[in-house]
């Protein structure tokens, strides 16, 4: 404008300063990949990603590694059931303590530290190595192998190496190259080797120089060349129960408390949640195939009491290091977590979260499912006995034990799926990419779950998710290869998803709201405490008598028997505890829908009645909050006093 010899133009700068002030007192954000997030809502979004995985680079493998330090599969069941029960014992105490004193974002500190120190402990719990087993076929003709003194092993970690190079310290005994070339693991010479059967235990027909009065009781795990003696294993065996059973009850609120400040960050709009979740899928997911990728490169050891030249054994080293180091990034990231003043204590988060997916269901689906709404005094205190004597009804409890016998399988599958592979051949590089396929079908299955259960209604859907599984653990227990495995991980994280879906939904529906969260935390502990646990420990001592393949057959039979009996029963006692109505919960015909349609559950004939005529020109008043009648319309209700009025 001075160019042009005008007056200079001064520009209004009220909505600019305006919009900056609001932009100051507005939420925080995070531009990536030309996308904007809240601050907090990213923030969560890392915490989940590298948080899980933490998880995903150790857990799964735990059973697998325990195998390899001579623990039987009903000491390795133990040792991972246990933790789902340690944390549903924790959760009334750390409930109490977050309620008195309102630190949430120290307790998360805290768990997340616990997470980090008991893991490295975990790792450094072995027992030691005394004996090798070496291949001699020139000693007999019967008896091909024989014991042999470990090898040289370097304690103190890596201080104890850099003592070692400098050549300080005490020497001890080493392998000799000759020796290297002629040991071996066991497994690969057994004829009768039965599949989830370990470890092997060294006997005179097997082990020429073996001598029972000298070296007692000694084991051999498979896919391994080390021998323990078996006092050792159970010493390492209590020592690491102990260790988990402290480290899950003092790491397990970091998830409660994650999920109260992600809902806190979500508060405007709840549905975010389930996407800032699936980080943690996406995290587990990542972590686990790259340490699959790792593994299958640690078959050497720079400190192993047994090198062989030929051996599967794995350095679960590498897992144990990235496990602490995701939850180390996953810890500072909690620190810029935020809580509301009024943030809600873990123990009810589960039930918030449940709570977020109700609007998704059909109003129709959820009118039928509030006809089996249970019955509890409204004054009655919000606890687990009074949501337990309300479950009490026979159509909830045959959907319970549906939920945990399918909760039975995901522990059994957890535990002791890659433990079945191994002997099979399966490599942790097909680990890896079954866990992608896994989570992958879970997250696809999330998205999309509702319109299978809107289609075919919770019940329904949870006896296809049974029938699902039969088919599923009858293809695991037949197959030899162990590669195709792969399109059943797809199922199962489509079955898991559905499961889960259908059942948090079906128990928010038919529960009162003043007893609403302690159902949802029933749920939670039959689906996670008794089935994922239970089922670990249970599986680990049947297959420690006949083996992986027919555990899955029998838990397969299981699945049948119930789906079975759970529809019986449900026709058989069709009219029983039904609201107001007598209607089936397997009909999905006009008729049901008739009667769900009713004011208060009445039911209502197709033809002739007094009820039918007084609700024929009236129009469905639903709203979008589950189909719960609009207070605001009383159409309704002109027609129940219509029909009240004019008699039956």
């Amino acid at each position: 404008s001075r160019r042009l010899g005008t007056a200079p133009v001064i520009p209004d700068t009220s909505y600019t300063m305006d919009a900056v002030d609001g932009a100051a007192a507005g939420p925080k954000t995070v531009s990536l990949f030309g996308k904007v997030f809240p601050k907090d809502a990213f923030i969560c979004r890392l915490f989940y990603f590298f948080y899980f995985a933490s998880f995903g680079s150790l857990f799964p493998l735990l059973a697998v590694y325990f195998k390899q330090l001579g623990m039987t599969p009903a000491q390795a069941g133990l040792l991972l059931g246990i933790r789902p029960l340690m944390e549903f014992a924790s959760h009334p105490f750390w409930g109490m303590f977050a309620a008195r004193f309102k630190r949430e974002k120290l307790l998360l500190l805290f768990s997340l530290a616990s997470l980090i120190v008991f893991t490295l402990m975990i790792g450094f719990v072995q027992p030691q190595t005394p004996m090798c087993v070496v291949y001699m076929p020139e000693m007999n003709r019967t008896c091909k192998m024989a014991l042999s003194p470990a090898g040289r092993v370097v304690h103190g970690g890596v201080l104890g190496l850099v003592k070692n190079s400098a050549g300080l310290g005490r020497n001890r005994r080493q392998a000799s190259p000759q020796l290297i070339d002629t040991i071996i693991d066991m497994s690969m010479l057994e004829d009768n080797f039965v599949a989830g059967m370990a470890p092997q235990y060294i006997t005179n027909e097997t082990v020429c120089n073996y001598e029972f009065h000298r070296e007692g009781i000694l084991v051999s795990p498979p896919h391994s060349s080390r021998v323990y003696r078996e006092p050792a294993v159970q010493q390492a065996f209590m020592l690491l129960l102990l260790l988990i059973c402290l480290g899950e009850w003092f790491s397990s609120p970091a998830v409660p408390l994650a999920d109260s400040a992600t809902l806190y960050a979500c508060r405007d709009n709840p549905k975010d949640y389930k996407m800032i979740r699936i980080f943690g899928s996406i995290g587990w997911s990542i972590a686990m195939f790259l340490m699959g990728i790792g593994l299958d490169y640690s078959d050497t050891f720079r400190n192993h009491p047994c090198p062989a030249a030929n051996t599967t054994e794995k350095n679960y080293t590498l897992c144990f290091v990235m496990c602490s180091f995701f939850a180390f990034v996953s810890m500072l990231l909690a620190t810029q977590m935020k809580f509301g003043e009024d943030s809600t204590i873990p123990t009810e988060v589960g039930g918030l979260i449940m709570d977020t997916r109700t609007d998704e269901v059909a109003p129709a689906v959820a009118e039928k499912a509030r006809a089996r709404q249970l019955q509890s005094d409204a004054s009655a205190e919000n606890s687990w006995l009074t949501a337990a004597k309300a479950l009490r009804n026979i159509h909830i409890v045959v959907y319970l034990v549906w939920v945990m016998t399918i909760g039975l399988g995901a522990g059994l599958i957890f535990a002791f799926l890659y433990w079945h592979l191994q002997d099979l051949g399966g490599s942790p590089a097909l680990f890896g990419i079954m866990t992608v396929l896994n989570h992958g079908s879970e997250m696809f299955m999330n998205m999309h779950v509702f319109k299978l259960i809107n289609k075919y209604g919770h019940v329904k859907i949870m006896i296809m998710c049974l029938l699902a599984n039969v088919v599923r653990f009858l293809l695991i227990a037949t197959l030899d290869n162990p590669w195709m495995v792969l399109p059943l991980q797809i199922m199962q994280g489509m079955t898991l998803a559905t499961t889960w879906a259908a059942a948090t939904t079906y128990i928010t529906l038919i529960a009162p709201e003043n007893i609403r969260s302690s159902a949802q935390g029933i749920l939670n502990f039959v689906f996670n405490g008794v089935g994922r646990g239970l089922g670990t420990i249970a599986g680990g001592f049947i297959i420690n008598i006949v083996g992986t393949r027919a555990v899955f057959v029998f838990y397969a039979l299981i699945c049948g028997a119930v789906a079975g009996g759970g529809f019986a029963i449900n026709k058989f006692f069709r009219y029983e505890g039904i609201k107001y109505s007598q209607n089936n919960m397997f009909d999905d015909n006009d008729d049901a829908m008739d009667m769900m349609n009713a004011p208060q559950g009445l039911p209502i004939r197709r033809e002739g009645g007094k009820l039918t005529e007084a609700f024929s020109a009236q129009t469905t008043a639903v709203n979008s909050n589950y189909g719960t009648i609009d207070p605001a319309q009383d159409a309704y209700q002109d027609a129940y006093d219509q029909y009240v009025t004019t008699g039956r």
